[in-house]
């Protein structure tokens, strides 16, 4: 049966019966917490007052029925239809008793247009029934009216110091509940915690069942002491004593939340009746359990809770459920989301505000609104909220709102954001200040603002307060307590901490290397997205670093972090197209494709490899952009881009180019610890530097000993003249060996003649020809006229004129003087 017919019927009962009502309403004051008896207690005195029988038994029903908010808890769980029905007799009832000369009526009018479901609440008529009952001197119209002013709730303005000389003025008029609302008011304000607690206690033992505080004393332990059992203790005297909703939400909600031990069950069965007690955070947090939890999970009965918040304006579960339409892809629906958002938007949810800013900066192209964002921001901002100081800055930081990086607009704002204590703006302003962004490093103030952020929990700050610590910046350096930091960050999921804590032990930081807890970490950071620590794994297997070499999960994990946009791990995919690395088929395009990605975002060696890509044409040859990237990469400060433009100016310059120009870019490669045998040669010739043969050996010598094969030949040749040093033949041949064996075709000619002489070696006349061979065949006129000596005279070989002959000849056609006399002299004598 629908309320109005019920409620009809019930009515017209009682009329029949007026002579028994009042009587009637003393056995039904000690039931109202029965939905179904507070109807018939409202249709016991609307009966009495249609009759003009309103009785001191009657009234006090009435005062019952609204006492601490009573008349909410019956229309809570009514659907919409009876719901509407209900609100609409409500307010007949009470305008009638108003009008009967029940002044309290008025309060309770303006009460329940502050408290109605959705959408009947009015504030303009809540505002007009209240001052009402103020300017009918009605002590709870004062009291309660004070409070409101205290805090602003509902249609009043903060106002504390009206607010709390109306609260004075209802207690001058001896209404008890008075009390109540000064020591709620009390709560934020309260300098002396002790005195605080023994007036709430004082009060408690005085006051009647109903006006006890004990949910503002377990608040007090709760939130002001910070003692758990005591906040318990208090609030089971609540549910003991008085009954009190709000006590066991605060139960409920410290089993749910795990903070003590209890019936998990029991404890959402005890939450959902404080919700039928009008506690509409109740529905909003059990929105979040059944969404959150995962040994509850249901996303259904999360967003029916959420609706039931949402049905008495609670703007909080009015975004958790924006949420829910908008990022959870099961549930997905933007319209929906976007809806439930201005909701909370329209009911003063300033978080609200910068969440959908949010989504209209991070969502996909068809639902961005960057101008949308920026003033939902602003308005955020001014409202005071801390999270859009920080978007405002972060957005003006990536030029989101700019047509440039602005760093100085950023920067104030993280200033603000910070003093509005938003995390992520600690966060950023310690970076500002570490980096230098908008001037000289702070070292000071970068670590406070870590510090603090690093107290809040932050992982972001235990990871920069940790590089802090690495570099000895603002504090001593200390690798301990920046491990120490990064497990914390660790231990909390943060998976850039594992990829710092993957180099702490394959680099062996603070001990010998550990190889096996680097690929630990590593594999844990990867697992949670960080591409970096793909790289690192990608690297472990292909150079068989703690792992046995395993060229596809190498090129999985390089495949994974490329395309997460890691910087090197492009590098090693061009690398590895380039060299056929793991059966990949050379394919110089994607070699110049991968290279050219990290290339373009400034990354000094991928400058440098695309640079030798078109310098020398993997693809096709195109020397200007080679040069291009070479530049690029040197002013970034790569060594080896350096080396091939000294390289370039030394080898392979234009006409108009001056040889002399190699030497500053050797120089640059070798200040940085990379020396190729070109700034040797660039000392010993007097290339773009004054000679100096001693400087020239220095060089060579180091060269050489980094493996680099002309290097060793060049230092062979210094030892065998005495170029820069003491002649050494045994050394001379040391290095020129060395050389040969590398292919190097002037070694493999000097070589043969150390062994042809017996100089820094025994003489070996057999093996100094088979060098001259080589060397020879490698077109060196100097070996292929020796070689022509050799057969001429039987030097290590047997006598072959016409061999002899057929090398000289060689040897002339590549321009050597002295065969191209010999070849002279015979063709005069044969004339």
């Amino acid at each position: 049966m629908a309320f109005k017919e019920q409620y009809q019927k019930l009515l017209a009962d009682k009329k029949q019966n007026l002579a028994g009502l009042s009587e009637e309403s003393v056995e039904l004051i000690d039931k109202l917490t029965s939905p179904d008896k507070w109807f018939e207690a409202m249709a016991v005195c609307e009966a009495a007052l249609d009759a003009g029988k309103l009785d001191d038994n009657i009234l006090n029903l009435r005062a019952e029925m609204f006492f601490n908010g009573r008349e909410l808890h019956p229309g809570v769980n009514l659907n919409d239809e009876d719901y509407a029905e209900w609100f609409v007799q409500l307010v007949d009832f009470n305008r009638k008793l108003a009008d009967a000369g029940v002044d309290e009526a008025w309060v309770e009018l303006s009460s329940h247009y502050d408290n109605a479901r959705f959408p009947y609440r009015d504030y303009s008529k809540s505002e007009e029934y209240m001052l009402r009952g103020v300017n009918l001197e009605v002590p709870l119209a004062i009291a309660l009216h004070g409070y409101h002013l205290y805090y602003g709730i509902g249609f009043a303005k903060v106002d504390k110091e009206k607010g709390k000389e109306l609260m004075l003025k209802a207690k001058e008029k001896n209404f008890e509940k008075a009390d109540v609302y000064l020591l709620l008011s009390e709560y934020d304000s309260a300098i002396d915690l002790a005195v605080y607690e023994q007036k709430i206690k004082d009060h408690n033992s005085t006051a009647k069942i109903g006006n006890q505080l004990w949910y503002l004393l377990g608040d007090l332990y709760h939130d002001k002491f910070n003692d758990r059992d005591k906040a318990i203790e208090a609030y089971e005297k609540g549910i003991e004593l008085n009954d009190d909703p709000y006590c066991k939400y605060k139960k409920a909600l410290a089993i749910l939340n795990g903070e003590i031990e209890g019936n998990k069950d029991e404890a959402i069965l005890m939450m959902e009746d404080t919700y039928s007690w009008h506690i509409a955070y109740s529905a909003d947090f059990l929105g979040q359990f059944y969404y959150f939890n995962e040994d509850y999970r249901n996303v259904e009965k999360a967003i029916e809770w959420y609706k039931k918040a949402i049905s008495y304006y609670n703007s909080y579960a009015m975004l958790n459920l924006s949420f829910i339409y908008l990022y959870n892809d099961d549930y997905k629906n933007i319209d929906e989301g976007l809806k439930y958002m201005d909701m909370a938007i329209e009911n003063d949810n300033i978080r609200a505000l910068g969440e959908k800013a949010y989504f209209l900066l991070e969502t996909e192209e068809e639902n961005r609104n960057i101008p949308l964002a920026k003033e939902l921001l602003e308005k955020a901002y001014d409202a005071g909220d801390g999270y859009a100081a920080y978007r405002l800055g972060y957005g003006y930081q990536n030029a989101e709102f700019s047509e440039e990086h602005d760093y100085e607009t950023a920067f104030k704002y993280y200033l603000v954001g910070t003093e509005r204590d938003q995390l992520f703006a600690i966060e950023m302003l310690g970076r500002y200040y570490r980096m230098g962004v908008v001037g000289e490093p702070e070292p000071e103030k970068a670590i406070e603002n870590y510090r603090k952020a690093v107290e809040r929990g932050s992982n972001y700050a235990r990871v920069e307060l940790a590089l802090c610590y690495e570099d000895g910046f603002g504090v001593e350096q200390n690798n301990s307590k920046a491990f120490e930091l990064l497990e914390l960050a660790s231990a909390d999921g943060y998976s850039y901490a594992d990829a710092k804590l993957g180099y702490y032990y394959m680099n062996g930081v603070l001990d010998e290397p550990d190889l096996d807890k680097a690929f630990e970490h590593f594999s844990k950071a990867a697992e949670g997205g960080n591409f970096d620590a793909m790289y690192n794994l990608g690297r472990m297997y292909k150079y068989a670093i703690g792992r046995p070499e395993n060229p596809e999960l190498a090129l999985k994990y390089f495949t994974r972090a490329a395309e997460g946009g890691d910087l090197d791990a492009n590098i090693e995919m061009g690398i590895s197209y380039e060299h056929e690395y793991g059966g990949l088929e050379f394919d110089a395009k994607k070699a110049v494709e991968y290279m050219s990605y990290s290339a373009d975002r400034d990354h000094p060696y991928a400058q440098y490899k695309l640079g030798v890509y078109h310098y020398y044409g993997i693809v096709e040859e195109n020397r200007e952009k080679g040069l291009e990237y070479l530049r690029k990469g040197y002013e970034n400060g790569s060594s080896y881009a350096a080396a091939v433009l000294g390289d370039h100016f030394l080898y392979g310059r234009e006409e108009n180019e001056d040889a002399g120009n190699a030497f500053q870019y050797y120089k640059f490669a070798a200040d940085k610890d990379y020396v190729t045998e070109g700034i040797g040669l660039c000392y010993q010739f007097g290339i773009g530097v004054e000679s100096s043969e001693s400087e020239a050996f220095k060089y060579y010598s180091i060269a050489a000993g980094k493996d680099f094969t002309t290097a060793k030949y060049r230092l062979g040749i210094c030892y065998k003249y005495g170029i820069g040093t003491n002649k050494n033949l045994a050394e001379a041949y040391k290095w020129i060996l060395q050389a040969a064996e590398e292919g190097n075709r002037g070694a493999e000619y000097e070589l043969a003649m150390l062994l042809l002489e017996g100089e820094g070696v025994a003489m070996n006349p057999e093996k100094g020809v088979e060098w001259l061979r080589k060397a020879a065949e490698h077109e060196q006129d100097d070996a292929q006229l020796e070689l022509g000596n050799c057969y001429l005279t039987g030097r290590g070989v047997d006598e072959d004129e016409l061999q002899a002959m057929y090398w000289y000849q060689k040897a002339a056609e590549n321009g050597n003087e002295q065969a191209q006399k010999i070849i002279g002299k015979r063709s005069n004598k044969r004339r």
